[in-house]
């Protein structure tokens, strides 16, 4: 086939330059036609190739490509919608999630909707007076009319991208759902929810008129953390609270306290001992209405249960090496944790994935340069098939060389049809619990009450920062930490919080104690520097009887 040269293409990106007639008619070599251009049949000269004449396309008038001022402002509107409507659905239909969330949700989202009725209102005179798109913080004044809440001293002008996720998370707690911040966070990083490259799945014709500018804001540019989704749920939260008098319940704390406690394979005795001290704080598992002042990390009802988690473990299983006895066989410590077996359990836990040879679902984000040389090649197949499905944008018109690098690989439909025991969490979650003979160990009874040996809740470590923790405390506290969606240095300061607290509950029992023993004299105050009162045998007698 003859190919004539010609100027680019030009349709849908195209930037072929050869050509060749068919049927009288001009065709690219991808086989884009060429409107206007054509080969007319001369009737004076039959059998003649003919004369080629052009014809003029009909005149259209050109629209503006991009869209600015409230048309722009509308369309993110609606991409912003069409992102949480694709997580809503994802949740439903791949995580089994209640169809009822989607309702809730987008409930939620009408009434954020309404804050922007002005930004998004059609004025007859827009055409007129156009409103330029600035990619910096709009003015003072238009906050005000837009949002009257500051949290942070910040005013939320624009939907994030993460707030979709906090809206859903949100959506959720309204329903009770047994889910926590840190659950939300892994299925974004798995992948399970749309978040990552989320505008792959936006229509082309939406994101072609929308400014680069406020495509910046649907877009990625660093990994998502989970205490940044703890504070995004928290600033969303108070902010309908601020402006829609909506009062959201507390936490499912039966199941999800079960589930952390399972998480860490712990004993289930640390439930009881963590319901007490809830009653001893009265910690709600709720939200703040209003934060006064500036904000604590316990005011957050999942760093409330994960510290009360801790405490009561440091009470029934300390880290140290001191060997405490209780007073009978009924007592829940009568067992003891090996840490160090403890921390083996849980480290073949996080390695499980690379144990078996793979990188791990939520884990291909993190690999960086230096992975890739240790990589086997099943890794590296793994790792590319979730690239192309992830990150590769197939609307794009496809390079000279993409015959060269084909997409799905062979071995990808043969993983498909392994089983993926390690991948599902809970399997291995039981497993991990299957190995509690590994790191439980039982401890000398010694019944006699004249006894000074000593008894279980006594000598009680308080660790102020994160220097303070030993090696055996400190791979509790991360992995707790970790579960929970919150960094180590946050746990410590939550849990040393809590500890002042208690702290100062006994030092007023005390003084109640002395005042009512000795009614004409004043206690003498000292700070109590640990907690050998707060024992856990008093805590659980009332439970034992």
């Amino acid at each position: 086939m003859e190919y004539d040269t010609r100027e680019r293409c030009g349709q849908e990106g195209c930037r072929e330059t050869r050509y060749f007639l068919d049927n009288g008619l001009w065709f690219c070599r991808r086989g884009h036609q060429q409107a206007g251009q054509q080969v007319v049949d001369d009737p004076e000269n039959f059998g003649t190739q003919g004369k080629i004449s052009h014809v003029k396309k009909a005149a259209i008038e050109k629209g503006e490509k991009k869209y600015r001022g409230r048309q722009a402002y509308r369309l993110y509107l609606h991409i912003y919608q069409l992102i949480l409507w694709k997580q809503c659905h994802a949740l439903v239909h791949s995580e089994r999630f209640p169809p009822e969330l989607e309702n809730v949700v987008r409930d939620l989202w009408a009434l954020r909707l309404e804050s922007y009725s002005k930004k998004i209102a059609d004025l007859g005179d827009e055409d007129s007076q156009p409103e330029f798109f600035s990619s910096q913080r709009p003015s003072a004044r238009e906050d005000t009319e837009t949002e009257t809440f500051t949290p942070g001293s910040k005013v939320v002008q624009w939907p994030r991208l993460i707030d979709t996720i906090a809206l859903c998370y949100l959506g959720a707690l309204i329903m009770r759902l047994p889910v926590s911040v840190g659950d939300f966070h892994r299925m974004a990083m798995r992948n399970e929810i749309p978040y990552y490259r989320v505008l792959l799945q936006i229509p082309n014709d939406m994101k072609d008129r929308l400014p680069s500018a406020y495509l910046a804001l649907l877009d990625t540019q660093r990994l998502l953390k989970a205490e940044d989704l703890h504070t995004a749920v928290f600033d969303l939260l108070l902010l309908y609270q601020r402006q829609f008098k909506l009062q959201l319940p507390p936490l499912n704390t039966p199941i999800l306290l079960y589930r952390l406690i399972k998480r860490l394979a712990l004993p289930v005795d640390v439930y009881p001992v963590t319901k007490k001290l809830q009653t001893l704080l009265g910690f709600t598992f709720e939200y703040p209405a209003t934060v006064a002042g500036r904000r604590k990390p316990l005011d957050k009802p999942e760093h409330q249960l994960v510290t009360l988690v801790v405490i009561a473990t440091k009470l029934l299983f300390p880290f140290d090496d001191v060997q405490r006895h209780p007073r009978s066989a009924q007592e829940p410590t009568v067992q003891a944790i090996d840490w160090d077996s403890w921390a083996e359990v849980q480290n073949h836990f996080d390695r499980r994935d690379a144990s078996a040879g793979r990188i791990g679902k939520g884990k291909e984000i993190l690999v960086n340069e230096e992975d890739v040389l240790t990589m086997t090649p099943g890794q590296l197949d793994e790792y590319m098939d979730w690239y192309e499905t992830s990150w590769l944008d197939h609307s794009k018109v496809t390079s000279r060389l993409a015959h060269l690098f084909p997409l799905g690989s062979g071995s990808k439909e043969g993983r498909q049809g392994e089983p993926a025991a390690e991948d599902d969490e809970e399997k291995s979650i039981e497993t991990m619990l299957g190995m509690a003979t590994r790191y439980l160990k039982s401890r000398a009874i010694v019944s006699d009450p004249e006894s000074e040996v000593p008894r279980p809740g006594s000598s009680y470590a308080r660790y102020r920062q994160e220097s303070d923790l030993p090696d055996t405390a400190r791979v509790f506290y991360e992995t707790a930490a970790k579960a929970t969606g919150m960094s180590l240095t946050t746990l410590v300061r939550c849990v040393s919080q809590a500890e002042f607290q208690i702290n100062k509950w006994l030092e007023d029992q005390r003084r109640l104690k002395y005042s009512a023993e000795h009614p004409m004299e004043s206690p003498g105050g000292s700070d109590v520097e640990n907690m050998e009162e707060f024992s856990d045998q008093d805590m659980l007698d009332e439970d034992n009887n």
